[in-house]
């Protein structure tokens, strides 16, 4: 047996981070960053215009679909934090 057969060893797993934990934390993200601009765009158009009658419509739909994405990436987060703990 030659000395370089001998320094070889199984490869194992590598011990990273998951693909769909990227996946998670970054739809957080996406929906963080679609939240925070939104409500950006809508604080300007408040502050542009003297309209008194400018109202705001809010979608229960958006709101827990980008709400659900950021609350997923938030637990997911708190939960790899905690094991990582142990």
């Amino acid at each position: 047996m030659s000395r370089e057969g001998a320094r070889r060893e199984k490869a194992g797993p590598t011990g990273g981070t998951p693909i769909w934990v990227w996946v998670v934390y970054g739809l957080g993200i996406l929906a963080g960053v679609v939240v925070v601009g939104s409500a950006l765009f809508t604080a300007g158009a408040f502050l542009a215009t003297d309209d008194a009658s400018a109202t705001v419509t809010l979608s229960a739909r958006g709101i827990v679909l980008w709400g659900g994405l950021i609350v997923l990436a938030i637990g997911t987060w708190l939960v790899r934090r905690r094991r990582a703990r142990r």
